[in-house]
């Protein structure tokens, strides 16, 4: 049987870090890489994360400065050795059926990856193992874009080694997972689809504080960032390059909306000019955006002025 590499970052979780790791030490398949990088936390995760690997010798854990979501994922991707790969958020947890399950439909569909649906939940409490309902979808990146729920996330998936070994988080963003979830899935033929949650995300959990916190500068930034990684990725005739733009347009149109929401003048400036540079570059990019968000950008431009 293959090998998994569950690869968990770890930043001042101690509130949820336990729950997260015994659902991964309670899988029904045993063969597990479990990497667990502490990403500089100060609130005792590093002691919870030492304590576990002492009882059980597939944990493997990584120490390093504060990088952020992005490096601390890259960091386990620098080491891994499986042969499939899936991250688990540490204020997340997995059914104890979810590797298994993935491996049973990776080798029936031949699928590089797997996607699976996810459920917000508080309470760890599943029900008995599911018979996995599954089907291939192709073109990946189109049927993937046609499916808003699970198109962002880096975490419902299970990747086969290849075809992420090589790839990276952008780091020192926000919204890491949509640009490269984006160009993996530009770059495949199809994946399956597993109609059955295999992944819990916590909605107290600590993560979700990027979402819930207010828009601010940072954020405009990283959607430009974002935005413009996956433009310059399918800048050379990509064949699935049309369907990428969309996908960095929605999430560009999402940024203006929430500019317009801001009412913030800063943000508002930051967000013409970035979006100005990046039209000068990839003038089709701008051709993506929705026809409401080119009006407020209009009338963001008046306000400033520019």
């Amino acid at each position: 049987m293959a090998k998994v590499s569950v690869i968990v970052p770890v930043y001042n979780v101690k509130q949820y870090l336990a729950r997260c790791l015994d659902s991964i030490l309670a899988q029904t398949e045993r063969d597990l890489e479990i990497i667990c990088v502490d990403d500089g936390s100060s609130d005792g995760s590093a002691g919870i994360l030492s304590a576990y690997a002492e009882r059980d010798v597939r944990i493997r854990v990584v120490t390093q400065e504060n990088k952020g979501l992005s490096g601390a994922r890259n960091s386990g991707l620098d080491v891994f050795t499986g042969d499939w790969v899936m991250f688990v958020d540490s204020d997340d947890w997995i059914p104890p059926y979810a590797t298994e399950t993935f491996l049973k439909v990776a080798a029936e569909s031949g699928a590089p990856v797997v996607v699976s649906k996810a459920y917000a939940v508080d309470a760890l409490d599943v029900g008995a193992k599911p018979e996995p309902r599954w089907t291939l979808e192709r073109p990946a990146l189109k049927r993937l874009v046609g499916r808003r729920k699970m198109q962002s996330s880096a975490w419902n998936k299970f990747y086969r080694a290849d075809v992420v070994r090589s790839r990276r988080f952008i780091e020192g963003i926000y919204f890491e997972d949509w640009p490269f979830v984006t160009e993996l899935f530009g770059d495949m033929d199809c994946f399956a689809l597993v109609r059955e949650p295999m992944y819990v995300y916590c909605i107290n959990g600590g993560a979700s504080s990027i979402v819930r916190s207010p828009f601010n500068e940072k954020k405009v930034a990283s959607y430009l960032c974002g935005a413009g990684h996956v433009a310059e990725y399918f800048a050379l005739s990509h064949p699935h390059g049309k369907e990428a733009l969309k996908r960095a347009g929605a999430a560009l149109s999402t940024m203006i909306g929430k500019v317009w929401k801001s009412r913030s003048d800063e943000m508002a400036s930051m967000a013409v000019a970035g979006l100005r540079e990046l039209a000068g570059r990839h003038p089709s990019l701008l051709r993506c955006i929705s026809l409401k968000a080119r009006y407020r950008l209009w009338r963001l431009s008046r306000r400033c002025g520019t």
